[in-house]
């Protein structure tokens, strides 16, 4: 894609994913929502764009999220989360399937433990003091992950093979 092409998609997705964590950031319970839909954006630009241009998006939004938004954790789950993710499983998924699988979570469980370390110390988040409502946490955490990047993995191939070229053929 043309650089000027890309700058444009990037700028519009840019937008529309500082939106998107604004409505999330208005309701504690939409935020993790808002994050994972925004970072559908920084996968469009992995795969259309390549190069520098997914790690601009990241880094404009992630700047403008901090200033702009009203609650700063959503900001904080889109920088240690959302933003990254796409980036790193493009290269992680270039790995063998089980090694790949196995990195995944290793480093989706440490950006979200220290999201929920920065949550903890700087948010204001409340840990429940009951060892079972812990485990469920962290094991509802496994799950929603898991799913996520699994949807995800899909929503590449769906984009790929049923929109990429109709998307192309509008940024001619």
């Amino acid at each position: 894609m043309k650089p000027v092409r890309a700058l444009t998609l990037s700028a519009v997705l840019a937008a529309l994913s500082v939106l998107l964590l604004f409505l999330g950031s208005l309701f504690d319970v939409t935020d993790l929502a808002a994050v994972m839909v925004a970072s559908i954006f920084v996968v469009l630009v992995v795969i259309e764009c390549r190069g520098a241009w997914p790690w601009l998006l990241y880094v404009s939004v992630s700047v403008l999220s901090f200033l702009l938004l009203p609650g700063r954790f959503v900001s904080v789950e889109y920088v240690l989360f959302g933003g990254i993710w796409p980036i790193l499983k493009y290269w992680l998924e270039r790995l063998p399937r089980l090694p790949s699988f196995l990195l995944k979570l290793l480093v989706g469980n440490a950006l979200a433990a220290f999201a929920a370390w920065l949550g903890l110390k700087f948010f204001g988040l409340e840990v429940p003091s009951a060892l079972w409502l812990k485990i469920a946490a962290v094991v509802l955490w496994e799950a929603v992950f898991i799913l996520y990047d699994f949807l995800l993995t899909r929503l590449i191939i769906l984009w790929c093979v049923k929109y990429r070229s109709r998307f192309r053929r509008l940024f001619r």
